[in-house]
């Protein structure tokens, strides 16, 4: 069977989301879940203009969905915001590893980068967040069985 690219695509990011969790590293598919990371910035944000008299760092530190955002400060998740609403269609992973700190991933079954996330990869590094391409090597075709089991009408 030929694999389309979005089976090898599938099949990328199950190796590194696998990794990822073999490293107990928190983790989101931003192919998935971008719109609950900006959905999370509103929601801190209406919280704040509501009840202002909580600090911005506090919402954001207390939120319910601080392992979406993966952020500790108001400034963190601004900036954060702001880069995914420009950048985040380059990459297909947030990810917080040891000591807090962020790291945005390409997984790709081929290594090879665009112009476009060349770009997006340097952004990443000026707001001081690593950035690596997971890549693994997916065969173009697979080979299968099917195996019949008796006993229908």
């Amino acid at each position: 069977m030929i694999l389309q690219q979005e089976d090898k695509d599938a099949i990328v990011a199950i190796v590194a989301a696998r990794h990822f969790s073999e490293q107990k590293w928190k983790w989101i598919n931003l192919k998935k879940d971008l719109q609950k990371v900006l959905k999370a910035f509103e929601e801190i944000k209406e919280q704040y203009d509501k009840y202002p008299y909580m600090s911005k760092d506090w919402y954001v530190e207390n939120s319910a969905t601080k392992s979406t955002h993966m952020c500790d400060t108001w400034e963190e998740l601004l900036l954060l915001v702001e880069f995914l609403r420009d950048y985040a269609q380059y990459f297909d992973f947030m990810v917080r590893y040891e000591g807090g700190r962020k790291m945005f991933s390409i997984a790709s079954h081929d290594g090879e980068l665009t112009h476009e996330q060349e770009n997006a990869i340097t952004v990443a590094r000026r707001l001081r967040c690593n950035v690596i391409v997971f890549s693994v090597e997916v065969p173009d075709s697979i080979e299968f069985n099917l195996i019949q089991i008796g006993g229908g009408i």
